[in-house]
């Protein structure tokens, strides 16, 4: 990027003044043309305390509902286009420090519509539990908000010194919350933790060190760490976009007592600290103002899990939330016509799909399998519950690595009974499907709807519907889910890591699916570094997930956010950063 496409994006409000520091800092451009740019950010003392202006009550809680669908708001056309960082190239160096010292003020409700289960680093599980941790932790690394670039965070510089090893800069001048530095020692530590195969007494969600083959971590000097894996780990730095990393004085103490602790009680190096977690309730945090990096200029953050979709577009437009999750798309324009209120939409990350039993019958066979995704009407569906936004997947990676010639099943009813009576599946078959209510747009209406389209090629279904602290918190972490399971995972943009949900080493790939064509090439592609050569393998695996199907991809979810007109903020495709909000006039 020129320094005059830096200053475009900052002129339209796009880019955060921490991005553009980050931004500035990869490009290497001169003190005087980052000041400049600040300063067309509106980045000057005076802009910044203007966020005392909105200060906001607690947002009344909610009762039951769903996650949005449908509605008006338009589909962004913006396709990620981040890529993955396979060549090893040093990245720039971000100021120790960050930008000038500004006083936070003011505060910012954020509605999400569950609580989070965890947020130790290892056994988180879900994105608003990532939304909590960000705030808290130091990512390794960042994504651009617009682009998905890798951008430097608490590693400044990353390179690939060999195929089996890999180098990390810190930045200078970091601590934790507790005062102890940012140092080699903690990231080693930190990946060492990661390695371990449970946490107490539970298996860990977190799956970077399975997935780049981690061997070993050590300390060059301070602020350099060398990572060695078994094998050349491509995607390893847009790994590191969503590893905490952790200080050994609070997390070494693997006691019963320390892990609860440690679990309910987060304590980072990130920009804000941890301040009070009532579940259920609300998570409150305040600006850090010890921070390394670019100070927040909104001093105090509430989380509030409300689960009914009408609470929370209520709490938003009586302006006691800045920022609610998850808008129906039928209630968009509802919120676009409020004198308050406005919607931010994004494609997200994340991949709604059905996965299956593939241990169990009649999934055992691939033709229930394919069954099943022929008999699913998704247009109507999209009509009916998502206001026409959003297409069935024809895949289940993300941009920028879709197979150009990638289909979705079509919707064929006739097929699926043929393929059901093919396999010797009886009518009237009785399949059990699971599905979660409150996490994800109309989870629980479209699990319905879906269940009514398998109901009519001749399967019985038995819908079980659970709220998510039960669906996420017991139901998964058991490992037996139903025959059927429907679930969203998101945010990785590198295709390996998409197409890794179905490999019977992933932690949430509950399918028990086992397909030799598929690991083989799937250990071909973690091999590989060469761009090209990757696309290609995943080109290959994609076509064979979608013939043999371990999962019936539904969409990948168009997230609408509502927000209040008080604030600068827009929806990324990755999280929810309260520190890119700021107060306007």
């Amino acid at each position: 990027m020129k320094p005059e496409e830096l200053a475009a994006q900052t002129l339209r409000s796009r880019l955060s003044r921490r991005g553009l520091l980050r931004r500035a800092a990869v490009l290497g451009l001169a003190a005087p043309v980052v000041g400049s740019l600040l300063a067309a950010c509106g980045g000057d003392d005076d802009e910044s305390d203007s966020s005392s202006g909105g200060e906001a009550t607690e947002a009344t809680g909610g009762s039951e509902a769903t996650e949005a669908t449908g509605g008006e708001a338009t589909e962004s056309t913006d396709e990620p286009e981040a890529t993955e960082d396979t060549g090893g190239e040093a990245e720039a160096t971000e100021p120790a420090g960050g930008s000038e010292d500004v006083e936070a003020t003011g505060q910012i409700v954020i509605i999400q519509g569950v609580d989070a289960n965890s947020l130790d680093p290892l056994l988180r599980n879900s994105t608003p539990e990532f939304n909590l941790n960000l705030h808290i932790y130091d990512m390794f690394l960042a994504r651009n908000p617009e682009t998905l670039e890798l951008e430097p965070s608490i590693v400044t510089s990353w390179e690939s010194v060999d195929d089996n090893t890999w180098r990390l800069e810190l930045v200078e001048g970091a601590t934790f919350h507790d005062g102890t530095p940012v140092d080699a020692d903690a990231a080693v530590f930190t990946f060492e933790r990661a390695a371990k195969d449970t946490v107490g007494d539970k298996p860990r969600v977190q799956s970077l060190a399975n997935q780049i083959g981690f061997v070993s971590a050590t300390a060059i000097d301070a602020k350099t760490v060398e990572i060695k894996t078994d094998k050349p780990a491509a995607i390893f730095p847009s790994l590191l976009t969503s590893f905490e990393i952790c200080p050994p004085s609070y997390f070494s103490d693997e006691s019963p007592e320390n892990l609860a602790k440690i679990a309910e009680t987060p304590m980072g190096s990130g920009p804000y600290k941890f301040v009070e977690w009532k579940r259920d309730d609300h998570f409150t945090c305040e600006a850090n103002p010890d921070y390394w990096g670019e100070k927040p200029t909104i001093k105090t953050v509430i989380f509030r899990p409300v689960p009914e979709l009408s609470a929370r577009v209520v709490a938003l437009q009586n302006e006691e939330a800045q920022i609610v999750t998850n808008i129906a798309p039928d209630v968009a324009p509802q919120i676009e016509q409020s004198d308050n209120a406005r919607i931010s939409s994004v494609t997200g990350g994340r991949i709604i799909f059905l996965g299956f039993r593939c241990d169990k019958p009649p999934f055992d066979d691939v033709r229930v399998r394919q069954a099943v995704n022929y008999a699913i009407d998704f247009e109507s569906i999209k009509v009916a519950l998502l206001n026409g936004n959003g297409e069935r997947a024809s895949t289940i990676i993300n941009p920028p690595h879709t197979p150009p010639d990638a289909k979705a099943y079509e919707y064929d009813p006739e097929k699926a009974k043929a393929l059901l009576a093919e396999a010797g599946v009886p009518e009237g078959f009785e399949v059990t499907m699971d599905a979660p209510s409150g996490r994800y747009i109309k989870d629980a209406e479209m699990a319905q709807a879906i269940a009514q389209n398998l109901e009519a090629v001749g399967l019985k279904i038995n819908l079980k519907v659970l709220e998510w602290s039960v669906y996420a918190g017991e139901l998964l972490p058991s490992g037996e889910p139903d025959e059927i399971h429907f679930l969203g995972l998101g945010s990785p943009f590198t295709g390996e890591q998409e197409l890794f949900y179905v490999h019977p080493t992933y932690s949430l790939n509950f399918t028990r699916w086992n397909n030799e064509e598929y690991n083989a090439l799937y250990d071909q592609l973690t091999n590989s570094l060469d761009e090209a050569e990757r696309q290609d393998l995943m080109n290959k695996i994609s076509a064979i997930v979608m013939d043999d199907c371990p999962w019936a991809p539904l969409w990948h979810q168009v997230d609408f956010y509502g927000a209040s007109k008080e604030i600068e903020w827009e929806g990324r495709a990755d999280s929810i950063d309260a520190t890119e909000a700021r107060y306007i006039g």
